[in-house]
Formats: C-alpha cells, structure tokens, sequence
C-alpha cells in the first residue's frame, strides 16, 4: 500500500517507476490501482497550468473503473493518457477544434484492446486541431509548452502525449502518427516514440479499418512499457505479418547492417549541429557492434512534397465541405467557417486546387515509387538511422494556428516531416530514440535530440531489440526536464 510518509507529505514516491513497475507494484499489493490514480490525478494537476499537455479530464469514470479493474490483466490498472484524436467509444473527444461538440466518440478495436488489457484511460492530451499542423496549439485549449523549456514548441501533433510522458504525469500514453506524430514530439520531449507497421496493430478507425498513413500506438519513458502495448495491441489475424513476440529485450541485438541517412532527404538539408549528434550515434551503433554505412536518400525531395500536398491536402477540403453543407449561412466560402482556425481553413483552400487527375498521380507516385527507393534500401540494410527532425525545436510561436496559412508555413512543415514522413508513406516501422541533447544557443538550455531508426515492414522486433541495447548503452530514463513532478 502506499506509504504513510507518502500520504503526510504528498510525495510522490512511484515518479521512477515505468508502468510494468507500477503494474507489478499492483500485482504485489504494494499499491492500488485506485491509489495510483489519485497520485496521477494529482501529477496533471500539478502540471496543468505549467504545461497545458492535459486537455479532458476523465478523473470521475477512471475513479469507477479503477475501483473495479482486475489484477489479472497485464497492466493491472495502470493510468494511461489518450490523444485526443483517438475514439475511445464511451468517452468523449473533440480532435482538439470549435467545430466539433464534445461528442461520444465510436469503439475501435485499438482502444478496446487498451482498455481490455488493464491500462485505464484517465484523461485526453492535447493536439493542433484535426493534427493539422506541426505546432500543439489550437483555438479550443491553447498552446502546449515543452517542459524542457516553457518557451519551446513539443511540435505536433502527438504534443500532449509527448509532454506529459517527458514530464511524469504518465509513463506511457498514445499518439497517432500520420506524418511523424509519434516520432518529432518524443524527439523534442526526450521520450521514447514509435510508429509501427501499416496494419500490424488493431484497427484505430471507425469501422475497423486502418488509415492508409495513419497508426496508433505508445509514447514511453522506457522501451518495455512501449514493446508490450505494441505486444497487446497487434492484429493476429492480419496474415501479413507472424505474430510478434515478447522476446527481443530476453536477447542480445544482433549484429545489424545499418544505412545511415546522414544528409537527409534531398532539399532538406540536416542542421549540421544535429547532424554532428547524429554522427556520435552512428559510432555508438559501431560500438554496439554493427556496420554502420552512409547512404543517400535517391527522392527529389521538391517533387515528393509537391505530390504529397496533392495527396493529403485534400482531406481538410473534405472536412470543410462537410460543414458548409451543413451551414448554407456560410455561403459555401471555407474561409467563412470561423469555428475552424484560420490555419485548418487555408489547408482546406489549399487542397481545392488539386484536380482527381492530379490526386491519382500523386497516390501512383507515393504509394509506387516511393517505397521502391525504401525497398532498394532495405535490400541492402536492415535499418535505417536519421534524424528524427532537420530543425532544432522552435519558440512556441513558430507557427501561429490562430494567425498563419498553410502557404506561409508550408517549408517549415515539410523540413520537419522530410525524413518522417515517408515510413508512413511506405507503411513501413520507425521509432525516435532519445539518445543526445543540443544546447540552445539564445537561453542555454539543453534540448533532448531524438535519432530514427527505421526497418522493414513487419520487422519491429529487429527495432525493439535495437532499442533495448540503445537504452543499456545509453540510458535516458534517469533524465528529467526542470518541468516535471521530478523536480515541482
């Protein structure tokens, strides 16, 4: 049970703790899930106003559940945090936007099994609205602030999620990632993050489909509580892939033929300070025992972004369109939709330019040629290193939902997805390890650098096992921001 001194002072002596560790507390009698509630009830409250990660509060329906949850399960009760861009199905979400009442979102096979698995949902994290946008800031519930430094962005749009892991409030919680959601925030936040292959876990889409870039899956402090969410969630009866096993921290790595992305992709070039950090983790690898070869990324990166605006911008056209139809006072101007901020709208004009002829060119080029250079590649390697982002993270105001259009920010945005973003065009794994650090020139702050690493569809063991060897060498969980229940 919880310690009296614990209780007396309000110390929070489970802040070291990962969520295995605090499931085995549980399964010992050591600690209620009930009891551990309350002390991440008060993790978020304590937070709340410092960095805003925390959007819905689902306290009262965590309260009931926790009071009935079983030991039995694998997690035990262990709290966990939602993005809120995730249907949960009896809990409410908003995708982070005025135009969308709080509404009961639909069951998805991803979340059933979440909750099925013992892990209880006690609150949603913040996003940019409709994840439109590489800044966690919306009109609905403001800006989220990265706990490392108040004044740098988490990026997007797993932001939320990101800095609530990075500061304690919760070991683990889930992301999406359609772009890199999964992957710059845990770069920024100096967490754990991962992309897993197109449809290797449970669908996380109405009607259980899977989106064609989209996935699901956990934002960690360590490697374990990440391996065993994606170990509970996978879809076994996808024939695709043969299933994945809980093996990979019970045996050394094996020795891998690593393709190093040094430069990065064409017409993105890689901030030479980060590129020098990501230089010490390729020795690192070597270290480790791996052959670690630089390799060029063979893409025109201006074409790649001229069809892959084609392909994705588009989809906030659609999501306009729905509400003009609803709302004949607009006159069927998107530019109307003032529940809408002013970023989402310009997207949305964006994407009216594209003509089908051109969607189904660009589709041909993404979805063909694109994850050809990658099989090439793979051919040759059996991982990938980069780095997760080109750019050091920004001032929180780098990109303005509120004030900026897609045009203005449109090179921004894709130096920042330029490496990510083709895993989940090719729907192949990647994940962000927190292995370095960059000194910010103007306030002298260290800011957590994450590296990618990335594999062939289906092979997330050979990137679990990486990463459990990365953490050995390398440890990061033992690294607090000065924003975090570590320290407040």
């Amino acid at each position: 049970m919880m310690s009296d001194l614990a209780k007396a002072t309000g110390m929070d002596e489970f802040v070291d703790y990962d969520a295995i560790g605090l499931m085995e507390l549980i399964k010992k009698g050591e600690v209620t899930a009930s009891e551990l509630l309350e002390v991440f009830i008060s993790r978020a409250d304590k937070l709340k106003h410092h960095i805003n990660a925390v959007n819905i509060e689902y306290y009262d329906v965590a309260r009931e559940r926790a009071a009935h949850l079983t030991k039995d399960t694998p997690f035990a009760g262990v709290p966990i945090l939602v993005k809120d861009m995730v249907d949960i199905g009896h809990l409410i979400g908003t995708d982070c936007s005025n135009s969308k009442s709080d509404y009961p979102t639909i069951p998805v096979p991803y979340t059933q099994a979440v909750e099925s698995i013992g892990l209880n949902i006690f609150g949603r994290t913040n996003s940019p609205e409709f994840a439109s946008s590489f800044n966690t800031w919306n009109e609905r519930f403001g800006l989220t602030r990265n706990p490392w430094d108040p004044e740098k962005t988490v990026f997007g749009s797993s932001g939320g999620s990101s800095a609530a892991v990075a500061a304690g409030i919760a070991p683990l919680a889930l992301g999406t990632d359609g772009a890199g959601s999964n992957r710059v925030p845990p770069n920024a936040c100096g967490v754990f993050g991962f992309k897993p292959s197109r449809g290797r876990l449970l669908a996380g889409e109405t009607g259980g489909v899977h989106d064609l870039i989209k996935t699901h899956s956990g934002i960690s402090r360590s490697v374990r509580d990440n391996e065993m969410l994606f170990y509970h969630t996978q879809d076994l009866r996808n024939p695709l892939f043969k299933p994945f096993t809980l093996r990979s921290r019970a045996k050394e790595s094996q020795k891998l033929r690593i393709g190093y992305i040094r430069e990065g992709l064409p017409g993105y070039a890689v901030d030479p300070r980060i590129m020098k950090k990501q230089d010490k983790v390729a020795e690192l690898c070597r270290s480790l025992g791996h052959d670690v070869v630089e390799v060029d990324l063979k893409i025109d990166g201006e074409l790649y972004f001229q069809r892959y605006h084609s392909f994705y911008m588009p989809k906030f056209t659609s999501l306009a369109q729905q509400i003009l139809d609803n709302k004949p006072s607009y006159n069927n101007e998107i530019m109307n939709i003032l529940e809408l901020t002013y970023l989402t709208r310009t997207n949305a004009v964006y994407g009216k330019k594209f003509t089908q002829q051109q969607v189904v060119e660009a589709e041909k080029y993404l979805l063909n040629d694109i994850p050809q250079v990658f099989e090439q590649l793979f051919d040759q390697y059996d991982v990938l290193l980069s780095a997760v982002c080109p750019i050091q993270t920004q001032n929180v105001g780098f990109i303005n939902p509120m004030r900026d259009s897609f045009v203005e920010k449109a090179n921004i945005t894709n130096t920042i997805s330029s490496l990510t973003s083709l895993s989940n065009i090719c729907g192949h794994p990647s994940m962000s390890v927190p292995l370095s650090s960059i000194r910010n020139e103007e306030s002298g702050i260290k800011m957590p650098l994450g590296s990618m690493f990335q594999a062939k569809s289906g092979d997330e063991e050979i990137l679990y096992e990486l990463a459990y060897s990365l953490e050995s060498a390398k440890p990061w969980a033992n690294k607090w921001p000065a924003i975090s229940v570590k320290h407040l």
